[in-house]
């Protein structure tokens, strides 16, 4: 696996290997966790959903209200999911949202999460990036912060609901180059970026800032649910691979540390959301368990032996690939069943089709 990491992998590793041992040593187990079939993912913890935005685009108008009765997470309980998580040896939380420069307790949530033992990134729409803001972010202990940038300037804006908001984004990469606080730039591509040529044009203009930027299919749920001629497909996912060999970027379908992962379902990511559910990923509204009633560990082994998620099988993005199976089939039953229970829904609900998942086996040279 190392020696198909990229540069900015192999320089990652050597970063954390200095600066966090404990989280190195993990990592060093990962390449034996993926022959084992065990999880190695990043989670997705949507502590809050918070946000001064309105974004087109949005996912979480799906699940701002909480299903099942559960109560909302509090710092207590992350510290409790954070502990369950290094006994499992999982390297890297993301505190997501919302928009988690507005939480209050952000501070303690990194804290209760505990930098020696995680890298702790956020996602954040960087209205809030001041050189201030960005200072303390850093001496709080966050790695990493993951910028929404979904266009140039126009684009963005308009995409944001937001005057002003792409340029606020623009300023804050030197800063925190400055600072020493890494960027991924997250991008929401879209049909329309495809055939205007908007998604070329904004990947050239990163390139002058040399950041990695990470290409996410737009998906049909939370705000944009009636957008589905936004929803990328086969060929178009194609063109985005070609994309990465030109530009600093990569999809679902690039080389992970080493590793083909293709979709992350469970075994590179899943998502937690703010009333302690368990789903495959940010985008998938399912639930396999919820962590006031089970283990992480027992409801993330649950996900993994489902058939779509599994390492045995490789399978393209689920959710945002207008031709899958699992988007044409599975997706709508969950929207269909939310209607009464509301999102995310129960996974024994869902008709899986589990012999459909089985017919892309991993091939052992992959």
């Amino acid at each position: 696996m190392e020696e198909q990491m990229t540069e900015r992998e192999k320089e990652g590793r050597i970063r954390l290997q200095e600066k966090k041992p404990r989280v190195y040593a993990k990592i060093m187990k990962q390449a034996q966790m993926i022959k084992e079939k065990k999880s190695v993912a990043f989670i997705q913890l949507e502590y809050d959903y918070r946000c001064n935005f309105r974004c087109e685009h949005c996912s979480i108008e799906a699940f701002k209200k909480p299903g099942r009765g559960h109560r909302k997470l509090t710092v207590a309980d992350v510290k409790n999911i954070a502990d369950q998580a290094d006994a499992m040896d999982l390297t890297s939380m993301c505190i997501s949202g919302g928009e988690p420069t507005i939480f209050p307790e952000l501070k303690d949530l990194v804290e209760a999460i505990d930098p020696k033992r995680f890298s702790v990134s956020m996602d954040t729409h960087g209205w809030f990036l001041t050189e201030e803001k960005i200072k303390w972010l850093v001496d709080i202990g966050l790695d990493r912060i993951h910028l929404s940038i979904d266009g140039l300037e126009a684009d963005h804006d308009e995409f944001r609901r937001k005057e002003g908001s792409w340029q606020r984004c623009i300023d804050a990469l030197p800063l925190c180059k400055k600072h020493g606080l890494g960027v991924i730039v997250n991008i929401v591509v879209t049909k329309s970026d495809l055939k205007s040529g908007a998604l070329v044009r904004h990947l050239e203009y990163l390139k002058q800032f040399n950041v990695y930027s990470s290409l996410f299919y737009a998906k049909p749920i939370g705000g944009f649910k009636e957008s589905k001629d936004e929803v990328l497909n086969t060929e178009d996912h194609n063109y985005l691979d070609k994309l990465t060999e030109i530009y600093n970027a990569g999809t679902r379908h690039s080389l992970v540390n080493g590793y083909f992962f293709k979709c992350f379902t469970f075994k590179k990511q899943f998502s937690i959301t703010g009333y302690g559910d368990v789903m495959p990923c940010p985008w998938i509204p399912i639930t396999f368990g919820n962590l006031f009633e089970e283990k992480l560990e027992t409801i993330v082994s649950r996900g993994l032996e489902m058939e779509w998620f599994s390492y045995d099988y490789l399978q393209e993005c689920l959710c945002g690939n207008s031709d899958s199976f699992f988007y044409r089939h599975i997706m709508p039953q969950a929207d269909e069943i939310a209607k009464k229970d509301g999102y995310p829904v129960d996974w024994r609900k869902i008709n899986w089709y589990r012999e459909q998942a089985k017919l892309n086996p991993r091939k052992e040279d992959k």
